[in-house]
């Protein structure tokens, strides 16, 4: 055996680098891709950087948000989160609900007395009915259900519900407020946030991976269960440890161990994602500074979202200019994934110069990725299938970690938060 730790942990993304962290560097990281980072990754084109979607910090524990914040140092900005909905031929303050005042009269009647009149105390059985039962028909019809439909590529009738405790429920009075236009905030836990200065979320990833004990562009093909723990090989290189963590997708992991049961790999092959195609566009003046996001429910235009990177920092943008990155899902096989860079280039500033304010013209850079694995999708058999394979796992004594190690559509602190729960357990065991 060529090294041996306690604990491996497979995937140096943000989970498998917190864990580690947690864990006192006490362990051992393999991490497939030459540059660790996971869906923690910057790009940059032409000197301007951009994200995999609108990474930020924020955190309702304090105490776990200046972990976070310490691991950037002093390279850190506070922003004030300035988040706007394009809704017909307007901009609506995000959360829909807190700015019905910005819609047309007849929209924003429609919007308060359908929640007015919504059924709150129903049993829904899926994200649709959910939506109708906690904010009303109009709210539903005009914004939450079009831009769920189109983010998760699936009507909102076949999304689950047990996850909707991520999306906030307005109290009345702040609904009655929104409609007669007195200002309210939601989601107050974001309404500031936090971002490095210079080198994009990358920045997070550089400060986790300083003195880690990283091994980059080990794709882990094999584990092995021993009689005192595991042997995990990349096809060459042997690694023993006594834990096992791992932040791959379920099928990926399941792909690399023997003996998995039959009805196990089905329910991993049954679980759904989306992936994700990023259009990045820079342009020669500083336009794109004056918001953090805009969400597009329209569904004749491709992206559900675009995130203004030099909003989140200047040092994102050359000087003197700004820029974006456009957000558009698709499920695993979709044509759109394969389409023509220029053509996507293209279609999205077709899509978002009207909203964003953008002359073909003034484009000076512009760039397409493809990201696999974005999104988690909760369709309606997600607990099922999701609970074979688990506890399955949980036999066999693998940990798992992360937004695809967990199969749960986590956010960053979340992601930490877990991460931290799993060292005090490897810990205390």
């Amino acid at each position: 055996m060529s090294d041996y730790a306690e604990t491996i942990i497979i995937g140096g993304g943000l989970s498998g680098l917190s864990l580690a962290r947690f864990l006192d560097n006490r362990c051992l990281v393999l991490e497939a891709e030459e540059r660790p980072g996971g869906l923690c990754r910057s790009f940059e084109n032409q000197g301007f950087t951009y994200d995999i979607g609108g990474h930020i910090l924020f955190s309702r524990d304090q105490g776990l948000l200046d972990t976070l914040l310490g691991w950037l140092g002093d390279n850190r900005l506070t922003q004030r989160r300035n988040n706007q909905i394009w809704f017909r031929d307007r901009f609506v303050k995000y959360p829909f609900e807190n700015d019905l005042a910005a819609l047309d009269k007849n929209d924003a009647f429609d919007c308060l007395m359908g929640f007015l009149a919504r059924n709150a105390g129903g049993k829904p059985a899926n994200l649709e009915e959910w939506s109708r039962f906690r904010f009303g028909d109009g709210i539903s019809d005009k914004y939450l259900l079009p831009y769920n439909d189109k983010i998760w590529k699936r009507p909102a009738r076949d999304i689950s519900v047990h996850w909707v405790e991520r999306i906030p429920s307005p109290p009345l009075e702040d609904v009655v407020k929104s409609a007669i236009g007195i200002e309210t905030e939601g989601y107050t836990h974001q309404l500031n946030f936090h971002y490095p200065r210079t080198g994009g979320i990358e920045a997070l990833i550089r400060g986790l991976a300083h003195g880690a004990p990283l091994v980059n562009g080990c794709r882990v093909s094999r584990i092995k269960k021993t009689g005192d723990g595991w042997e995990v090989s990349d096809g060459g290189r042997v690694y023993g440890c006594r834990n096992l963590a791992s932040t791959l997708a379920p099928w990926d992991l399941l792909a690399c161990l023997e003996g998995v049961p039959q009805a196990v790999s089905q329910a991993a092959g049954r679980l759904v994602y989306n992936s994700i195609i990023l259009v990045m566009l820079g342009v020669g003046h500083q336009g794109l500074m004056d918001k953090s996001a805009v969400y597009i429910p329209d569904p004749e235009r491709l992206p559900h979202r675009v995130c203004y990177m030099s909003y989140f920092s200047a040092g994102n943008a050359p000087r003197g200019c700004s820029n974006l990155v456009a957000e558009i899902t698709a499920p695993p096989g979709d044509p759109l994934l394969q389409a023509d860079d220029a053509w996507l280039i293209e279609r999205t500033l077709q899509d978002v110069a009207e909203l964003c304010g953008i002359k073909p013209g003034e484009v000076v850079a512009a760039q397409v990725r493809r990201i696999p694995y974005a999104y988690v999708v909760y369709d309606l058999d997600y607990l099922a299938n999701r609970g074979k394979v688990y506890a399955w796992l949980a036999e066999q004594g693998i940990q798992v970690c992360g937004r695809w190690g967990r199969f749960e559509y986590l956010n960053m602190d979340q992601c930490v938060e877990k991460a931290r729960g799993l060292a005090r357990a490897l810990k205390a065991a």
